[in-house]
């Protein structure tokens, strides 16, 4: 069915055993039959480039929805652009002036949430259509830079992180996912990332769901998919959930791995230059001094690493 869906450029939805059917399959006829704009199509002036939008295919819109779109962007300045559709059988068009900013807004939600649309779209490709290493390591990417963390995600993460450790490329330190969480989670990731690739199922239905739900993530939350499956007991027996152990500072994530922060960049940048400091020592109030967008990973405790100005720092008790 997701096929289908697919091919003929519409939404899926599944009605549960516990639903009401009758109201659910209502409430659709309800909306449907009351469009506002169909056929939709977005150009961008020449002075702006656009690419990875999602929703890729824009999707009509009808009475009482509306459509949000996230995409990269090179270029600035202002630029015209264009929104075409159809309405009541008659093509229209509307022109706007938006201004694109030269610098990165300092908005990381904005980030985050067109990462959870692309790794979506990545994550379906890899359902429908099989694996490919490149569809692989770019959701991979997407999820550690971002905090996208899923049941889908975590496992393709922990395969990732074992294969640089055993091939030396980054130290096991610097993994985002170990110690307990990853003796807790990696089978029951494994288990859940080919499950999702099953034609039929529980386990199929629900990962296109949630998947669905990656792709259209609109708040912080929606970018949680599957966080009830993500919980693990720490050493003093603590329920813990991994996917809320993560803060977004500066557009990236940072992981907190038992007592340490570690910034999900370092691993991308392991060959920079490293600085030991203690924390409360001169060092470190010299480089909140020097350096105040230190604040920002030194306000998160006494052990944390994160790269700046390309050099890492690592704070430790």
């Amino acid at each position: 069915m997701d096929k289908v869906t697919e091919y003929t450029r519409s939404y899926r939805s599944y009605i549960t055993p516990d639903e009401d059917i009758e109201l659910k399959i209502s409430n659709f006829y309800t909306k449907v039959q009351s469009p506002v704009l169909t056929d939709i199509k977005l150009t961008f002036g020449k002075n702006i480039s656009v690419t990875q939008t999602y929703p890729k295919d824009l999707p009509d819109i009808f009475k009482g929805s509306s459509v949000n779109i996230l995409g990269l962007f090179k270029g600035y300045g202002k630029t015209k652009v264009v929104l075409e559709g159809i309405i009541k059988n008659k093509r229209q068009k509307y022109e706007y002036e938006i201004e694109f900013p030269k610098e990165n807004i300092n908005n990381p939600a904005i980030p985050s949430l067109w990462a959870a649309r692309r790794i979506g779209y990545l994550l379906d490709q890899i359902r429908l259509h099989g694996e490919e290493k490149e569809l692989i390591d770019e959701v991979t990417f997407l999820a550690k830079k971002y905090g996208i963390i899923t049941p889908y995600t975590s496992y393709l993460i922990i395969e990732n992180e074992e294969n640089l450790v055993r091939s030396n490329r980054i130290e096991q330190k610097n993994s985002i996912i170990s110690g307990n969480v990853k003796k807790q989670l990696q089978e029951k990731s494994k288990s859940e990332y080919y499950g999702m690739q099953n034609k039929s199922g529980e386990e199929s239905t629900r990962s296109s769901t949630e998947i669905q739900a990656l792709n259209d993530a609109i708040n912080s939350q929606d970018t949680k998919q599957g966080n009830d499956r993500m919980y693990y007991k720490d050493e003093s027996g603590a329920n813990k959930n991994f996917a809320n152990q993560m803060k977004n500072i500066r557009g990236r994530a940072i992981y907190q791995v038992d007592k340490n922060w570690i910034d999900s960049s370092i691993q991308k940048n392991n060959r920079l230059k490293t600085n030991r400091i203690k924390f409360a020592g001169d060092e470190y109030f010299k480089l909140l001094k020097e350096k105040p967008a230190s604040r920002e990973f030194l306000s998160l405790g006494k052990n944390v690493s994160f790269v700046l100005d390309n050099e890492i720092y690592e704070i430790y008790e």
